[in-house]
């Protein structure tokens, strides 16, 4: 069976709160290459703005432990609304800051929802609940994009806005209705305890390094797609709407995961993943290689990207089974950051990259650390199903 219905319901929160992102997946980049006028401006932006995600994993422990992981929830969803706001101002300062509000409450709902998904599935149904729950987040990720764009281009600027804070908002709203809120979450929080201890926690074991960096991988690939493809078609000519929509059919094959879901359960993770990171190495570096020809790029990266897909069968199955059931949260807050360390790193490279060379340089780069993730998958137990 490719689909688990028993944890539908609790997946559709997945979609709902995701979408409230994803309708700017899209939006953020173009507005900011509008305000800044660079893509490496744009890139020196994305890189200092997610030391703010960073800091609101690694935070978020401390927060659990003063107001509940509940309340901790709801102070993610303020955070993201307070973005919403800032962010609809076209005007450098005010968009800045919401950009930081906009990361630091992604990181902050992500280590709550991570506790909520440890506290209820159990682990043995892990692998059957996370191509799920990756099908809807990557499902809000693959029709917001293109839905967002449209609505800022015929509707209004303020648009996609709206409709992200009305599903923000709806996110609370069925948070309650699951009676998630009611979830006792069994782990103490030390408060005399910074982040450089739970860091080093769990930079000591070896196997939440290696769930760690193929993360990280995956992660760095989908930030180049979802901000470079749309800089890079437009300054070909090709139109924002068509750019989006490279971006949500790339995103579209999100209706697949529950397939790589079942590719993992079978034939194993370290087989799935192997063959993910792969495909995605290879059809990137054909990207690079005919980027020239901008309507050839576009359709490779969109078939480029069901190699990332294959990655989200596996979901974060690997930290789930390495993660002890006592430091939860503290290696959650360190784990959830590999989204945010990847938009640091990423835009950081290529920043420094941008200086040198031309911009297909960043699907060169890219195709290189999908291989390097795959040769890395060698350490994954070949059993794991």
């Amino acid at each position: 069976m490719l689909v688990n219905s028993k944890y539908t319901k609790f997946a559709a929160l997945f979609f709902i709160q995701t979408l409230s992102r994803g309708l700017l997946l899209s939006v953020i980049p173009i507005q900011a290459l509008s305000i800044f006028e660079d893509a490496q401006r744009v890139s020196t932006l994305f890189f200092v703005i997610s030391i703010g995600g960073i800091l609101g994993a690694l935070g978020m422990p401390k927060i659990i432990a003063i107001l509940g992981n509940y309340r901790g929830f709801l102070f993610g969803c303020s955070m993201m609304l307070i973005s919403l706001v800032l962010l609809s101002f076209n005007e450098p300062l005010y968009f800045s800051i919401g950009l930081f509000c906009h990361v630091f409450s992604i990181a902050a709902v992500e280590v709550s929802f991570m506790l909520y998904i440890l506290a209820r599935v159990p682990r043995a149904e892990l692998t059957q609940f996370e191509p799920l729950r990756a099908f809807s987040t990557v499902l809000a990720l693959s029709v917001g994009p293109f839905f967002g764009v449209w609505l800022a281009e015929e509707v209004s600027h303020d648009a996609p806005f709206i409709l992200s804070a009305v599903s923000a908002l709806f996110s609370i709203l069925y948070f309650r209705y699951l009676k998630l809120h009611q979830t006792h979450i069994r782990e103490s929080h030390p408060l005399n305890e910074n982040a450089l201890q739970y860091l080093w926690t769990f930079m000591k074991q070896p196997r939440l390094r290696l769930a760690y960096a193929l993360v990280c991988a995956r992660s760095s690939w989908w930030l180049m797609f979802v901000v470079y493809t749309p800089i890079y078609l437009i300054q070909m000519g090709v139109g924002e709407l068509v750019a989006a929509a490279v971006v949500s059919l790339g995103s579209a094959w999100t209706l697949s995961v529950p397939f790589w879901g079942w590719v993992g359960r079978k034939y194993g993770m370290r087989t799935l993943l192997v063959s993910g990171f792969s495909v995605a190495s290879i059809l990137t570096m054909c990207v690079f290689g005919v980027s020239s020809l901008p309507m050839v790029t576009a359709v490779l990266l969109i078939f480029s990207a069901l190699g990332t897909t294959m990655l989200d069968g596996a979901g974060n199955v690997l930290f789930y089974r390495a993660v002890k059931g006592k430091e939860r949260s503290r290696m959650s807050a360190v784990f959830v950051t590999y989204r945010d360390f990847s938009n640091l790193t990423t835009p950081g490279l290529f920043a420094a990259l941008l200086n040198f060379f031309t911009l297909p340089v960043v699907f060169f780069s890219a195709s290189l650390w999908m291989a390097v993730a795959a040769w890395y998958c060698r350490y994954i137990p070949g059993q794991m199903k």
